[in-house]
Formats: C-alpha cells, sequence, structure tokens
C-alpha cells in the first residue's frame, strides 16, 4: 500500500491534477474565446495546473475585475476600478510583487519561501534593463510562464533545475534578440559540452550547477573578476583557499584578470587532466606564458610529482590484481590502493597552490600507500610461488610413493602365483 502510495504521489508531483474549472465569468468568456483560437495562442490551456489555480486563485487576483459579472463585459473589466487592463513589464513586476514581496501573505503558502525576488530583480541586468527602457528584458513571465505556472520543484516547470539552461537559452541563444546586448550567444551551446552541462543534463545529477547557480536568479547578473573565485568556490571551496593563499592571486588581481575563468574558460568548462600541465601547444599555461621560463619549470614540476604517483599507483594496481587472480587473501591491500587513489585526488587539487614542495608534500602519503600495496601484493605473489612449488613437490612425492605401493602390490600378487604354481 506504501508503493502504491508513493506512486500516486510522485505522479502528481510530475503532472499535477488540473483544478476544477472555477465559477469565474473571466474564464468562462475566455475559454469560449480560445476555442476559436490555434493552440499557441490560447491562454487556458495549462491555466487548469497553474499552481496559483492550485490554490484558489483566479483570474481577478491577478488582473482585477469583476469575476461575478457574466453578462456584461463593461462590468467585468473596464467598469472595474480594479481591473488592470494590458499590463506594461513594469506593472506585471508591480502585479507579481504585490503578493510575493509580503512575507505576511507568504507565509500562509510556505514559511520559507523568499520575498526579495523583486528588490533582487531591480538589481538584475534583467530589471536595469527595464529601467533604461531597450525593451530586451526578461520579466517573471518570461521565465515562470504566464497562465500555466508551475511550482519550481515540478520537472515540468520552465525553472526547475534541469530545465533552467534550455529556459534562460531562449534569450540568449537568439542572434537577431541579443544583438548590441552579447557579443556572442553560444553560451548554452558551450555549456551542453561542459563539464558542468553532462553533468546535469546527460547524467542527471542535481548537484551540478546550471546558469542560476553561477549568475543567480532573481538578481542575475554577470559575475565581476573579483567574484568569480568565490562563486566557483562555493562548489570547490579548497581550489579557491588554495589559489586565494597563492603567488598568482595577488597577480590576477593586479591586472585584473579573472581567477578560476583564465585556466578553465566560462560556459564551456572542460574536465580537467594533467596535460593542462604538460607543457605543449596544449597546456592551459601557454595562453599567458608562451615563453615558458619559471612558469614552465614549475608546471613541469607539478606535472611530475603527479605522473610518478599515477605510475605508482597504477603499477600497485596491477600487482595487486595478479594476486587476487591467483586467489591470495589480499583484501587489506585495498585500502592501501584506495589511501593512494585519495591522495592523488588531492594532490591534483593541491596544484592550486602554484606550491612545488606543498604539491610534493601532498602526494607523499599516497607514494607510501601505493608502495604498501606493492610491497603486500609482492609477498602474496612470492607466498603464491612458494606454495605452488610446494605443491609441486608434494604432489611429486605422493605420486612416487603411489607408484612405489603400485609396483609392490604387483610383486606380492606375482609371488603369490609362484607359490600356487609350485603347490
Amino acid at each position: 500500500m506504501r508503493y502504491l502510495y508513493l506512486i500516486v504521489l510522485s505522479s502528481v508531483l510530475v503532472n499535477p491534477i488540473a483544478a476544477d474549472e472555477p465559477d469565474d465569468a473571466c474564464f468562462v468568456c475566455h475559454m469560449e474565446m480560445d476555442l476559436d483560437q490555434d493552440e499557441e495562442d490560447q491562454l487556458f490551456v495549462d491555466y487548469l495546473k497553474d499552481i496559483h489555480v492550485q490554490k484558489g486563485f483566479g483570474c481577478a487576483d491577478c488582473h482585477g475585475g469583476n469575476p461575478e459579472a457574466y453578462d456584461d463585459e463593461d462590468e467585468s473589466m473596464w467598469d472595474a476600478d480594479s481591473y488592470l487592463g494590458e499590463l506594461t513589464a513594469k506593472d506585471e513586476i508591480q502585479m507579481c510583487g504585490e503578493c510575493h514581496s509580503d512575507p505576511v501573505f507568504m507565509r500562509e503558502y510556505s514559511v520559507s519561501v523568499s520575498v526579495d525576488q523583486v528588490t533582487q530583480y531591480w538589481t538584475s541586468k534583467h530589471g536595469i534593463a527595464l529601467q533604461q527602457g531597450n525593451g530586451k528584458d526578461a520579466t517573471c513571465t518570461d521565465c515562470h510562464g504566464v497562465h500555466g505556472i508551475l511550482s519550481v520543484d515540478n520537472p515540468n516547470s520552465s525553472v526547475y533545475h534541469f530545465n533552467v539552461p534550455l529556459t534562460c537559452s531562449k534569450c540568449h541563444s537568439s542572434e537577431r534578440y541579443m544583438a548590441g546586448l552579447l557579443s556572442s550567444t553560444d553560451q548554452y551551446d558551450d555549456y551542453v559540452n561542459s563539464v558542468h552541462g553532462v553533468a546535469l543534463l546527460e547524467q542527471k545529477d542535481t548537484f551540478a550547477p546550471a546558469c542560476n547557480d553561477c549568475h543567480g536568479n532573481h538578481g542575475v547578473s554577470p559575475p565581476e573578476i573579483r567574484s568569480i573565485k568565490e562563486i566557483c568556490g562555493s562548489c570547490h571551496a579548497q581550489n579557491r583557499d588554495l589559489f586565494k593563499e597563492s603567488q598568482l592571486n595577488d597577480i590576477f588581481q593586479k591586472e585584473g584578470l579573472p581567477q578560476c575563468e583564465s585556466c578553465h574558460g566560462n560556459h564551456r568548462i572542460l574536465k580537467p587532466t594533467d596535460d593542462f600541465l604538460r607543457w605543449n601547444t596544449e597546456s592551459v599555461c601557454v595562453g599567458c606564458h608562451e615563453t615558458g621560463g619559471e612558469a614552465k619549470v614549475l608546471a613541469s614540476e607539478l606535472y611530475q610529482i603527479i605522473d610518478s604517483l599515477k605510475v605508482n599507483l597504477d603499477s600497485a594496481k596491477t600487482l595487486v590484481e595478479q594476486a587476487e587472480i591467483k586467489g591470495m587473501e589480499i583484501s587489506e591491500l585495498y585500502f592501501n590502493l584506495e589511501d593512494a587513489h585519495n591522495a592523488l585526488i588531492h594532490t591534483r587539487t593541491s596544484i592550486h597552490s602554484f606550491n612545488s614542495a606543498f604539491v610534493r608534500e601532498t602526494a607523499l602519503p599516497g607514494m607510501d600507500a601505493s608502495e604498501a600495496a606493492k610491497v603486500g601484493a609482492e609477498k602474496a605473489l612470492d607466498e603464491f610461488e612458494y606454495r605452488r612449488k610446494g605443491l609441486f613437490v608434494a604432489s611429486f612425492i605422493i605420486t612416487l610413493l603411489v607408484l612405489l605401493m603400485y609396483l609392490k602390490v604387483r610383486q606380492v600378487e606375482t609371488l603369490k602365483k609362484e607359490e600356487l604354481d609350485n603347490d
């Protein structure tokens, strides 16, 4: 019964049950008008699934008017003092803010909902654009929808975590719409192919960042150079802290360089590899240090430390696997391999200190753990060889004894036969 309940509950969350048709003059009239419209122009296709309707709100709660005036269009709209008529973008922000900025009112529906969305919006790039009147500003309905607004927790919502990149791309991927505002419109395409995009969109990793995790929600804004490491550091805290203590931190600030972005990029962030340090045309260091110098020496040292640990760990894995295949007890050695692997991860992170001595010190426990695994595996393999040779000797002796016993039995049988023949 419990499983049936969970199945029904999950189905409702994904596809909320439509509310009953309201006894509302606005709804009745506009539903009739929808019948003569193409589907894309209809207002009430998803209206009954709207979270506001689900909570009991009607047309007049947002648009004003008289929802009881069924037979008089003027009385239902134009003659009603509360009727808002055609909304401008600023009117829309104010309309939504009437409820969503009221903490007492919103507490009736959620004790955790934020009520500063409007305040944040006016500080955002979208809000500033609206104030300047450039006509290319995103408002509440551009992201959340109009009459079919779903809860942010609903997988079908346009602002559900997995859907945010595509929602943002509706504007930001349009060259025509973004002309004069952005120099490029390939952010979404870059993101899809990035380590973050693959994790979020393909692997469905709920912890992977979408656009709003870096740029913000209602206070959306491009990260400034000084804040990039803090934004990336909200997930990659150790990398951030190591970089802040490194000699490059002050240099980057003085030169006005974005910290993390300088090496990793922004929207098309690829999964980092050890080859980032390997001095060749693909090394990220070459972009700033074309001639090499001290940077090349440091990068080569860091690469060598990591590569040595990798080689040691790989050889230890090979020996442990060989011992396991031969049936030896090596379960404890896998703890050594795990310790070495964890040390390798920490060593790769430690390169953000740009201090070869610190990186070497971080790698040392991994070298010790992999050496311990190698020694243990070699002992197990030696034990196997000892047992194999012992088994061979024992088998030879047993076989020889069996053969001698066989010959002795034949001799006895021959003697008995001779005695019978003589009798």
